[in-house]
């Protein structure tokens, strides 16, 4: 709850027949939580209905609902369950939606008992455009990361290509044709360690969901990727042409640092493939990122996809250090090295085709011509 702030005063999980299973609530002390449950019980029941007939269907997914004291969101976890939100009734809703799809998630695997599920919700960072190239300036002068960094991988791709399957293969070994669909997103850890090396990357997975409902989601749980694997399924067209979707939305908001793998999965069904090899190979060189193919289902490449993105991690961060180590010996002026100059600059040029109006595309210059400045003085 102190992610999301003092707009959240409660959240509960309600079965769909309106029956509060949990609550939690900010201030139990100033709620009577008996109360609080029987008055939300009786509204549950009637917005819950309402809101099945209105779209009919067996489940919404996600809906909100106002009165003159409280602000609700309604979101569907798992087949049986709701987890509702309960806001102050003037906090805004798309804040709180990135966290409330979250723990959606959580809870509807948590009730499900299959795997094992971290209570924990990370924050979610939410930037404008001038916050999010402040705060990469501000990675690109700081110092290389220890081997206790934690890298924010992001699998994307459309509904039903395997990212949860890949997932799942990778951190647990297991692999199952029935997942249930990933509510908004899934995050997991996992270690890559290398022994020859004496050294180890750890990630911090997010499987998004592909769904379009999800779209308005996709950027917030997207920023500070340090690497992502975009998958397709070959035995499917569609997914394949939304490759290039899913890179313009990820190199927007990832770091300009971002390693990518193109992954085209599920060669197992090599039977029914539509999409080749040689597509997804040509693609890849398009884009300018790595290609591999996969099998969740045989465990065919799946750990060499994550531990490609280790090395190349592992290459970075020596490739960094190597930098600062050559810059300090030839000035100690120096902040920033001379790749990441030549990155900033690539980035900040980019980021002119985003600038909606004139203040925007000013402040996006002046940082060109702080650039400028620092390769001229070498600063």
């Amino acid at each position: 709850m102190q992610e999301v702030g003092e707009n959240l005063i409660s959240i509960l999980l309600v079965g769909q027949d309106g029956l509060v299973v949990d609550i939690l609530t900010r201030d139990s002390g100033k709620i009577d939580e008996k109360k609080f449950i029987g008055a939300f019980g009786s509204l549950a029941e009637l917005v819950l209905k309402k809101i099945t007939l209105d779209f009919d269907l067996g489940t919404f997914g996600a809906g909100t609902f106002d009165t003159d004291r409280y602000r609700f969101i309604f979101c569907e976890a798992g087949n049986d369950y709701v987890l509702v939100s309960i806001l102050h009734p003037k906090a805004l809703v798309d804040e709180v939606f990135p966290y409330t799809y979250l723990a959606a998630d959580k809870a509807a695997r948590i009730m499900d008992g299959e795997l094992p599920v971290s209570p924990v919700i990370p924050k979610i960072i939410r930037e404008n455009e001038m916050e999010r190239i402040k705060r990469k300036m501000e990675y690109y002068q700081s110092k290389p990361h220890s081997p206790e960094y934690v890298y924010k991988l992001s699998i994307i791709g459309d509904q039903g290509v395997g990212k949860t399957s890949m997932t799942q293969r990778y951190v647990h070994g297991i692999f199952q044709a029935d997942y249930k669909a990933t509510i908004g997103t899934f995050i997991s850890k996992k270690e890559c360690k290398f022994n020859e090396l004496n050294t180890a990357v750890r990630f911090m997975i997010w499987d998004l969901a592909g769904q379009n409902q999800f779209q308005r989601l996709w950027p917030d749980y997207l920023t500070d990727s340090r690497a992502g694997i975009i998958v397709y399924d070959i035995s499917n067209r569609e997914s394949f042409e939304n490759v290039k979707k899913w890179y313009d939305i990820i190199v927007k908001v990832a770091y300009p640092s971002l390693i990518l793998v193109l992954v085209g999965n599920k060669i197992d069904l090599e039977d029914s493939r539509i999409v080749s090899k040689e597509e997804g190979i040509n693609l890849a060189k398009e884009l300018g990122i790595y290609y591999l193919e996969t099998s969740a289902k045989t465990n065919e490449n799946i750990d060499d996809v994550f531990e490609w993105i280790a090395l190349q991690i592992i290459n970075r961060n020596i490739e960094i250090l190597k930098d600062t180590i050559l810059d300090k010996q030839e000035s100690s002026k120096y902040v920033i090295s001379g790749p990441q100059l030549k990155l900033l600059n690539q980035h900040f040029i980019k980021q002119l085709d985003y600038c909606i109006g004139t203040s925007d595309t000013k402040e996006i210059i002046k940082l060109l011509d702080i650039l400028k400045t620092i390769e001229k003085s070498k600063l």
